[in-house]
């Protein structure tokens, strides 16, 4: 009598690993952003990818930027992170340099480089967050 239970409980966990494995397991799509986007791109600088995520230590956005044509290995270009309300108006700017700058260039290493910027705050939802190239110093950004 013992063994046939063994045996239910072995058949049954047995059809639930076959069904899962089957059919897959459930997965949950990522959660659109509240947030819109704008990248851009400008002096050989493409903004290849922009990441938006809420820390303990404020609003983090990140990426990578990649080489496009007439990219000119200027070690002076920055990127500007800007948070604009609904409204228009920009709520902050941000300016980072990306890194490794110069953007490399090579068929067996990594050709982009990384950026992160922490803004002081969330902005409101159905903001936008720029992430632009700016082409001049770092040092000469009045931000």
């Amino acid at each position: 009598m013992n063994t046939s239970k063994n045996f239910k409980s072995y058949l049954a966990v047995i059809t639930i690993a076959t069904a899962a494995l089957v059919t897959g397991c459930a997965t949950s799509s990522p959660t659109p952003s509240p947030y819109r986007v704008e990248r851009h791109s400008v002096g050989g600088v493409k903004i290849e990818s922009v990441h938006i995520t809420e820390t303990s230590k404020g609003f983090l956005v990140s990426g990578t930027v990649g080489r496009m044509f007439g990219y000119d290995n200027s070690p002076r270009q920055h990127l500007d992170v800007e948070s604009v309300s609904p409204e228009g108006s920009v709520l902050s700017r941000v300016a980072t340099t990306f890194s490794p700058n110069p953007i490399r260039r090579s068929r067996h290493m990594q050709t982009s480089s990384n950026y992160a910027v922490i803004l002081p705050q969330a902005p409101p939802i159905g903001s936008i967050v720029r992430v632009s190239v700016h082409a001049t110093s770092r040092s000469d950004c009045q931000y």
